[in-house]
């Protein structure tokens, strides 16, 4: 079945009511909520990534994190980077948020993208701060982060990769030689990792806490856009603002399938076996309209509540920035909506992300008024 990108919800509506299990090309698509929630919590599903697929590879070795490893070792690599998430830093980053989106806010005016100018440069100034990489050094992330997700192109992804983990490691010596007080020397001087786990975790943290973080302020703008009344409601009421973002985040959300799972064991979903090995893709797009949860799923309420959605996922493999993600949509989104806001480009012809797991507008135009 052809899931188009614009808009799947159509399809994953049939998928859900017709054949909410079903295999499309050698992978087993849950779409029902039950389903996907199990998958995402039944220890006899896994992720089974092997590491080492080449010598020189960066896609192979920055694969050994907690984002696709299952227990002994996700444990102890999500206990690892737990602090830098806490309460503390949260509030800390929370000020930071504030401050670098009220600057890219104010540069705003006419015709822009929100993307480009809004979307993009705001998480990777965000993790930079987060991780310890100079702030001087976000244009370079940025350039290395759109090559790996969006220029999908196999040798432009290989030649970021490479320059990353180069950049990675020379930081990492840096850490070592002189320690500071953040997240990277943290890592750097832990003796729970080897090499490969260190570079790879700091690489996922920038992979995974910015392409999530665009798409869900791009669709959360496109969706107030679509919805002048929800547009309106919110701006009566700015404290609205964080059920905006988890409405957004269900009903059209950032990551649009969990990264593939495989059946440790013989699963049963309803009436389907699937067999121990096979590749199972639970849908978090289909789940989060499922209406046997959430009532009138298709319709889209800033004040929906309660909203019980997998948008971050669930489980041991929730998002570990789940926090990070709700502030910088919030601030970002709640900043913007102050501002007169139209779209500049017919919804039609957007382009949206070529893949169903990154779910997202490629540009966003719009014209912004003082």
């Amino acid at each position: 079945m052809r899931i188009p990108r614009a808009d799947p919800h159509p399809a994953l509506r049939r998928m859900r009511e017709e054949t909410p299990v079903v295999k499309i090309d050698g992978a087993w698509y849950l779409t029902r909520y039950a389903d996907v929630q199990r998958a995402l919590l039944d220890p006899a599903i896994g992720r089974q990534v092997v590491v080492h697929e080449g010598v020189d590879d960066p896609l192979a070795m920055v694969r050994r994190n907690m984002f696709n490893l299952d227990p002994p070792d996700h444990t102890r690599l999500r206990r690892l980077m737990a602090p830098a998430f806490g309460p503390r830093t949260v509030a800390r980053l929370d000020r930071r948020i504030g401050e670098i989106t009220a600057e890219l806010v104010a540069g705003l005016d006419g015709e822009v993208d929100v993307i480009e100018q809004l979307a993009l440069p705001l998480p990777i100034l965000v993790m930079a701060d987060l991780i310890g990489f100079p702030a001087a050094d976000a244009a370079r992330l940025r350039v290395w982060s759109d090559a790996m997700l969006r220029s999908y192109h196999a040798p432009r992804i290989r030649v970021a990769g490479l320059a990353f983990v180069r950049y990675i490691e020379k930081r990492v010596a840096e850490r070592r030689e002189q320690p500071r007080g953040d997240l990277l020397t943290h890592l750097a001087l832990s003796p729970e990792l080897d090499h490969e786990e260190l570079v790879s975790s700091v690489f996922q943290l920038v992979m995974a806490g910015d392409e999530t973080t665009v798409n869900l302020i791009g669709n959360g703008v496109l969706e107030l856009l679509r919805h002048p009344g929800q547009l309106r409601r919110l701006r009566a009421d700015p404290g609205l603002i964080g059920s905006a973002v988890e409405e957004v985040m269900r009903f059209n959300g950032p990551v649009g399938h969990s990264r593939p799972l495989y059946a440790l064991t013989d699963v049963t979903f309803g009436d389907v076996v699937v067999p121990k090995g096979d590749m199972i893709v639970p849908v978090l797009l289909a789940a989060n309209r499922d209406p046997a949860v959430f009532p009138d799923p298709d319709v889209f309420d800033v004040a929906r509540t309660p909203n019980r959605h997998l948008g971050l996922g669930h489980g041991i493999h929730f998002c570990l920035g789940a926090a990070l993600a709700r502030l910088q949509a919030r601030a970002a989104i709640g900043a913007l909506v102050r501002r007169p806001l139209q779209l500049a480009a017919d919804p039609a012809d957007l382009e949206w992300t070529p893949d169903l797991f990154i779910h997202g507008v490629r540009r966003l135009p719009l014209r912004v008024g003082p």
